[in-house]
Parts: structure tokens; C-alpha cells; sequence
């Protein structure tokens, strides 16, 4: 999919750019208190989100309750990779702010300190919310805190913490870590799109994974538990859909693959829009996480909505939402042996799909998602 002209063409938009929206100055100023302000800051929006269903749009979300609840929206984008304007689940009437420089960014947070603001992503620009707004929600995309190794990163993480007035998480094990640290949090998943769901009715094969190859998605792991399956069963196939962004001694992901002579057995297909992720999840019989850090992961609920049968990273995200009704592996050994079982009793594992597609349908459904975040972000909301 087209990023709508790279980087470049976006930060040269964002540098003509202007404050001011003829349009959105035309409407509903005499109906908006200015104090009912609620502002969006988002980091890194990419051309991935361009795809997504509305009911699973986690950046509009938000935006679409609050517009809803009569506040003024704004969205302050920091490094876009596209423009907001052509995501076509955008929310009517809301202004869209590109950063341009620090001092403008934090002049332009000085100037709406009183506002409720909901900063995403783990960076300092975004951290910086909870210091200076009144009111001011963050959520971190990935893991609520960085990995115990990552020592300061995950000091700083926490001192900017206890600045907000609450963390949004998405798991029990979430909240359970940041109230050992006396923060106060919030678990609201994402919720998954109606298009996802898929019965069992076809069949299925080979083996899905879903997501950018990079470091922290722990890449080789996959090669190395191909290798043990490739001596165990000889139909099996591994499915990736995601850009290979692997760079280690000048290889990528793919250069390893061929070194393994996996190239029959590793299918990288790069990225899949949305709207046609949820097909292919349905052809595939086990999807596959390996990721060392995790907390939101979309595409484990995604897949399991799809029918697929789950072998994931024994990271307490997982286990703390999927509980029995998954396999959990730490080394490629584990995960082979988990795959293998899979195969070996079909009957329990259609029982553990079942279960997955109920509680994702109850408790990651868009319509009660909605009503949740509408009551915990006016529970936040400045009073008169």
C-alpha cells in the first residue's frame, strides 16, 4: 500500500501547514465549550492504519466518543508517515496538527494544559503529556513497561508514569505490574473487527505469522523451530505476513531463510492490508507469536477470532487473556512440540478456538469497547 509519498512529502505538508482550519472554524464554536477540549497525540501513524476496519480503528476511537460527548477534537501528529486526512475512517470535524518542532510542541501543550489529552506510544515526546497536561491519558501500544533488561528505559518509563492521570492498559497483568508501582491504570483493550470472525468450515493448513520482522519480534526463533519441523512433518509451511525490516551483519530475514535452505518452507508474502488480512488468517490452521515484548498484540485476537489455533510467547500478556485456551512456548523446541500436538488432537484444540472466538466477541467487542471508554474518559474529564 502506498504511504501516500513517504516521509518526505509528509514533513514538507507539515511544514506549510498552517494552525488554523477554515472549515472546522465554521462550525459548532457557539455549541463547544472551549473547555471541552479533547486532543489525540499520536506518534508514528502509519500507512498500515489506512486499512483497518472502523470498528477497529484504535486511533478514531476515541476521537469518535468524545465528538460524540460535544468536545472540540484534535489530533497533534508527531512523525506521520502519512496523511491523517486520507485514513477514510477519519472522524468529521477533526483537526489535524503535524509537529514541526519541539518548541512548538510544547508550546502547543503548554497552551492546552487544561484539555484532556490521550498520548499514545512509548517515546519521550509522548511521555512528556503527563508533566505538563492537567488531565491526560496515555496508552502504550506494546508492552505496558519495557523489558526488565532494558533497565533505564524502564525507569524513565515510570517516573513519567506517575505523572498521568491514568495508563490505559489491555490486560489483567498490565494493571496488576503498574499498581505494584502505586500507578493508577485502566484495562480497555482494542476491539476487533466483525470481519475477523470466521468459522471453521473449510479447511485449513500451514502455520500464520503476522507482523513486521524485526528484532523484537524474536525472527530467528522461527527459523530455528522450522528446522525441528521440517525433520517431524513435511507438510508444513509458515505463512509471514509483514515487511522484512530484519538487519543484522547486513542479512535480513530473508538471506537467513535461504542460509537454512527453509525457502520452501517460509513463505513471506510482506504486508497484507486489513481488509484482506482476515482471509488469509481463515486459511491457516495455527498462528504463531514469538515476541519477547508484548501487550496489545492485535493480530493473536485477530487470528483467534479467525479460527486459528494459538502457540504463543510464554510472556504473561498471553496467558494473563488466553489462559488454557493457548500454547505457550519459550524456546523453538516448545513450540514445535506445541505445534505438533495441535495436529495430534484436534477435537480439544476446536474446543479452545471456540472459547477464544466467545471471549473476544463479548469482551472485545466495538459496541461495549465504546460505552467503557466513553465512561472512563469522562470520569477524567475536567469538571466545571
Amino acid at each position: 500500500m502506498s504511504t501516500g509519498g513517504g516521509s518526505e512529502n509528509i514533513n514538507s505538508f507539515a511544514r506549510s501547514y498552517t494552525f488554523s482550519w477554515p472549515i472546522f472554524s465554521q462550525i459548532g464554536s457557539k455549541n463547544i465549550s472551549m473547555n471541552k477540549k479533547f486532543i489525540s497525540i499520536i506518534w508514528w501513524y502509519h500507512a498500515q492504519i489506512l486499512s483497518f476496519d472502523a470498528k477497529q480503528n484504535y486511533h478514531m476511537l476515541p476521537l469518535e466518543v468524545m465528538k460524540e460527548e460535544g468536545y472540540e477534537c484534535e489530533i497533534f501528529a508527531i512523525d506521520a508517515r502519512v496523511r491523517i486526512e486520507d485514513d477514510p475512517n477519519l472522524v468529521s470535524w477533526v483537526r489535524i496538527i503535524y509537529y514541526t518542532n519541539f518548541l512548538n510542541y510544547l508550546f502547543y501543550l503548554w497552551k492546552n494544559r487544561k484539555a484532556l489529552i490521550y498520548s499514545n506510544s512509548l517515546t519521550i515526546k509522548t511521555l512528556l503529556v503527563g508533566i505538563i497536561g492537567k488531565y491526560s491519558v496515555f496508552m502504550p501500544h506494546d508492552q505496558a513497561l519495557p523489558l526488565e533488561s532494558k533497565k533505564l528505559k524502564r525507569i524513565v518509563t515510570l517516573f513519567f508514569y506517575k505523572f498521568f492521570s491514568s495508563i490505559r492498559v489491555v490486560n489483567a497483568w498490565e494493571q496488576s505490574l503498574l499498581h505494584s508501582w502505586s500507578i493508577k491504570s485502566e484495562i480497555l483493550p482494542i476491539s476487533i473487527s466483525e470481519q475477523f470472525y470466521k468459522k471453521n468450515e473449510t479447511p485449513r493448513d500451514g502455520l500464520v505469522f503476522v507482523g513486521n520482522l524485526y528484532y523484537d519480534k524474536n525472527p530467528e526463533f522461527l527459523i530455528e523451530t522450522m528446522k525441528i519441523l521440517e525433520k517431524k512433518w513435511d507438510k508444513n509451511i509458515l505463512h509471514i505476513y509483514g515487511e522484512d525490516r530484519y538487519n543484522k551483519n547486513s542479512k535480513n530475514f530473508s538471506d537467513l531463510v535461504k542460509e537454512a535452505w527453509l525457502e520452501s518452507k517460509i513463505q513471506i508474502h510482506g504486508f497484507v492490508p486489513h481488509n484482506e488480512l482476515a482471509g488469509e488468517l481463515a486459511k491457516r490452521k495455527i498462528y504463531i507469536n514469538t515476541s519477547l515484548s508484548e501487550g496489545q498484540c492485535l493480530t493473536a485476537y485477530e487470528a483467534a477470532y479467525a479460527g486459528c489455533a494459538l502457540c504463543l510467547q510464554n510472556i504473561l500478556a498471553f496467558p494473563s487473556v488466553f489462559h488454557e485456551n493457548a500454547h505457550y512456548h519459550e524456546t523453538p523446541l516448545d513450540l514445535a512440540q506445541n505445534i505438533l500436538r495441535i495436529l495430534e488432537d484436534p477435537i480439544r484444540e476446536e474446543k479452545s478456538i471456540l472459547q477464544n472466538q466467545a471471549m473476544i466477541r463479548d469482551e472485545y467487542n466495538y459496541t461495549f469497547l465504546k460505552k467503557k471508554m466513553r465512561s472512563y474518559f469522562l470520569s477524567l474529564c475536567p469538571k466545571k
